[in-house]
């Protein structure tokens, strides 16, 4: 028993670990097809195994035709609403993830008992180890989800809706106590920075926007249902502009002198970068004064009368202080006046989009395309950046649900123990079916504790196992000694 436990442990770990370097290299076309292709033998072959045994047993009358069309059918739409979900009802996806749990418990209960328990603690001890220690497959497959270019990959994971009132672990309350429950949008810096009175003061949680209108303003949050943050006014001593990082997770970079900035370092030779063209783009004057971008043409700047240099705002003498264009007081029509301005070569780009009320958006990106914040611009000329609400139509996972997910495997096994203690008494089936129920809502306590990806099947099995023990041979004989030996009152 012990054996055949390891051997089945030693092919899921190599599977995960396949896996995993199937991810890592891009090759999604063949992971993919290889979780396709499984999925629909999983519903067609042993599904059909398992409606074969219901034929049988409940001598029901079907001729083979409508057997095998029966079976096509489900799977095929199993795999589609599994995999594709587009039109499909969420109960319709979620009813065919539980029919993948039951046929695949259903197949793996026919161990004998011990098989089925030492299979059973393997387990657990394998996904604490694949979880949580630094070369587990788990853990690694959460890194490489976790990357600025990371692609999505469709996985068998059930997701339950939570109430609107409800937040699910491990979210953090990024409203701050101010009663909305609003929080601004994810950030890629490692290191985020609050602007306040036009300072930027380290937070920790990106970049949070404030007005800068006198030495002691204190930041203005919008009290508005339009999901924006606080404006932003320039600081005259914080150049910022948007390039790339040596990571690549890139949006905004800053320095603390007045001369110029250029784009971030890139990998390639600075004689390479300087035959590439620059590339240019529209948008309002107040953004390309933010992050300090230069004109194509500085004549065509509000207010500039041709006194500006053909440097534009980012770059200009060393150690001269700031373009004139940056300290004069531009009217709010000049700031919502569109500009050229040059972007960084290997940087990051601002690209215009209208949002679902109609009202245009300027997207803040890296060099890869990924998004890094939204950017609002009000009739007064300033800016704001677009956050997110718990209960707006778009969550932190960008799938517009709050809900919480876990991985099908879980189900699987929760599943496969619960029908070993079944098949010796009701009162182990339902001690183990209320303890893992205990197991699971424990794991998500310490999910909200930890903020971090956890195993889910350690602590429900354990608790299974024990009080399977416990129900077996302690608390069902101690019962059947007292209805025994009568009592009288």
């Amino acid at each position: 028993s012990l054996l055949n436990a390891l051997i089945i442990c030693s092919a899921i770990g190599l599977m995960t670990f396949g896996i995993v370097l199937l991810y890592k290299y891009r090759c999604m076309k063949c992971l993919i097809g290889y979780m396709i292709f499984s999925s629909t033998m999983l519903l067609g072959f042993l599904g059909g195994v398992v409606f074969d045994t219901a034929v049988e047993v409940y001598r029901l009358t079907i001729d083979q035709f409508s057997f095998y069309f029966t079976i096509w059918n489900f799977a095929v739409v199993g795999t589609i609403s599994i995999f594709y979900q587009r039109g499909i009802p969420t109960k319709v996806t979620q009813g065919y993830l539980i029919a993948t749990s039951v046929i695949l418990a259903w197949q793996l209960a026919h161990f004998n008992e011990w098989t089925a328990w030492a299979l059973l603690i393997m387990l657990a001890l394998y996904d604490l180890c694949a979880v949580l220690t630094p070369c587990g497959p788990l853990k690694l497959l959460v890194n490489e989800f976790q990357a600025d270019d990371a692609p999505e990959m469709p996985g068998l994971l059930y997701e339950a809706g939570l109430p609107s009132e409800a937040r699910r672990p491990g979210r953090s309350n990024g409203g701050g106590g101010n009663g909305g429950g609003s929080r601004r949008a994810p950030s890629s810096s490692s290191n985020g920075d609050e602007r306040i009175g036009g300072r930027l003061r380290h937070s920790g949680g990106g970049y949070a926007m404030a007005e800068r209108s006198g030495p002691s303003s204190a930041p203005k949050r919008s009290n508005g249902s339009s999901g924006v943050g606080e404006p932003i006014l320039p600081s005259e001593d914080t150049p910022m502009v948007v390039s790339a990082a040596a990571s690549g997770d890139t949006a905004v970079h800053m320095t603390s002198s007045s001369g110029g900035i250029g784009p971030a370092p890139s990998s390639r030779s600075d004689a390479t970068s300087d035959f590439s063209p620059p590339s240019t783009g529209m948008i309002p004057l107040a953004i390309a004064k933010i992050y300090r971008l230069p004109f194509a043409d500085p004549d065509s700047v509000p207010g500039a009368g041709g006194s500006a240099s053909s440097h534009g705002l980012l770059e200009g003498d060393e150690g001269a202080s700031p373009n004139a264009l940056l300290s004069r007081e531009f009217t709010a029509e000049e700031l919502r006046t569109d500009v050229e301005v040059i972007f960084p070569r290997n940087g990051g780009r601002i690209t215009k989009e209208d949002g679902r009320d109609g009202s245009p958006r300027y997207v803040v990106k890296d060099r890869h395309g990924v998004v890094k914040r939204t950017l609002v611009l009000n009739d007064q000329g300033k800016i704001f950046e677009e956050v997110r609400r718990d209960g707006d139509d778009e969550s932190e996972d960008g799938d517009g649900r709050n809900s919480i997910k876990l991985g099908l495997g879980d189900f699987i096994f929760y599943s496969v123990l619960v029908s070993k203690a079944a098949q010796y008494s009701f009162a182990t089936f339902i001690a183990c079916f209320l303890v893992i129920l205990a197991g699971l809502g424990g794991t998500l306590v310490l999910l909200s504790v930890y903020h971090q990806a956890l195993p889910a099947l350690p602590i429900s099995i354990f608790l299974g196992v024990g009080f399977y023990a416990a129900t077996r041979w302690l608390i069902e004989p101690w019962i059947q000694d007292m209805l025994r030996t009568p009592f009288y009152v």
